[in-house]
């Protein structure tokens, strides 16, 4: 009688232990999926350091400024070396001639520093002459001289407006191609 009284003590143990077991694994892990004993969890930052009010410049061959951005706050991320971007403002030139500006919310510049992504609520000015183009993402290829953005873009101009989906520009050929679903309405003046 001693042996089964035993077996059953055990057995009810194990019962209440896996019932534990499921409460711990439902109420820490199953949401998130990742096993949690405390409440809060304090992230790493992927960041190694913070500036503000940053410029970048690029000079050509002759000493003159090729192209210049500037950002209220700039970041470098450990993870993949580049530099995330606050409020970023980038000045060119086309042809080596005049210059044009483009500014977003945010934007990222490469580790190599070729590439400017210019992200949310992009407003690009004097790319093509006395006209805007506003799209909400901006590749800038800085030293080939080449910007191109997949998403639906608006140009607008004195006489009228053109809407586009992807847009390719060879700032040095001076050359602004659309891409597709290319739809304009405009006045003579």
């Amino acid at each position: 009688m001693k042996g089964f009284n035993f077996f059953t003590l055990l057995s009810v143990l194990s019962a209440i232990t896996a019932l534990a077991g499921t409460v711990v694994y439902l109420t820490q892990y199953s949401e998130s999926g990742k096993l949690s004993i405390t409440d809060q969890f304090e992230a790493i930052p992927d960041a190694d350091s913070h500036l503000t009010n940053v410029t970048g410049l690029k000079y050509s061959v002759n000493g003159d400024i090729a192209y210049q951005w500037r950002a209220k706050s700039a970041e470098r991320l450990i993870s993949n070396g580049s530099i995330t971007l606050k409020e970023p403002f980038y000045v060119g030139n086309i042809a080596e001639q005049r210059p044009w500006t483009a500014s977003a919310l945010k934007g990222r510049l490469s580790q190599d520093g070729e590439q400017l992504v210019l992200t949310d609520t992009v407003l690009i000015k004097d790319l093509i002459r006395q006209a805007e183009i506003s799209t909400e993402a901006l590749n800038i290829n800085l030293e080939n001289s080449e910007v191109s953005t997949p998403l639906a873009l608006t140009l607008k101009l004195r006489s009228g407006t053109t809407h586009s989906t992807g847009m390719q520009a060879s700032l040095k050929d001076e050359r602004v191609e659309l891409l597709n679903q290319v739809k304009g309405r405009y006045e003579p003046y």
